[in-house]
């Protein structure tokens, strides 16, 4: 009696850890229209985007979307998934360069390069705090 008690529990113990688990997992992913529209709406508050403009960018973040999300769901090693995102991202720069004003596009580039910094500093202190 007591073996099948503790075997009961430990199950449920099992189950209760994978479903928090799933859940976060699936809380952390956004479906790509959530993510397009999300850096679309940042998009225009940062460069101040016409509305013609708005819809030309949401077009290419959403198919750039898309992609990741099809790629981060097939069998492409860790490395090969960074690295096709990475030119996904240069592709979807690209394409933001006919669509923006000069200054739009310079302004974007420096956000992104601030952007960058952040997450070197942030990946930098969570190093440290890790030791």
């Amino acid at each position: 009696m007591k073996k099948s008690f503790l075997f009961a529990l430990s199950l449920l113990v099992s189950s209760l850890s994978f479903a928090q688990t799933s859940t976060k997992a699936h809380k952390d992913e956004k479906i790509p229209e959530e993510r397009a529209k999300f850096l679309t709406e940042k998009m225009a508050a940062e460069l101040q985007l016409s509305d013609a403009q708005k819809e030309q960018v949401y077009t290419i973040n959403l198919g750039i979307a898309q992609k990741n999300q099809g790629i981060m769901a097939s069998n492409f090693s860790e490395e090969q998934k960074k690295e096709i995102i990475r030119s996904n991202q240069e592709a979807r720069i690209e394409m933001l360069k006919n669509v923006l004003t000069a200054a739009q596009f310079e302004q974007m580039k420096k956000e992104l390069k601030e952007q960058r910094q952040e997450r070197i500093e942030q990946g930098g202190q969570e190093h440290h705090e890790k030791h």
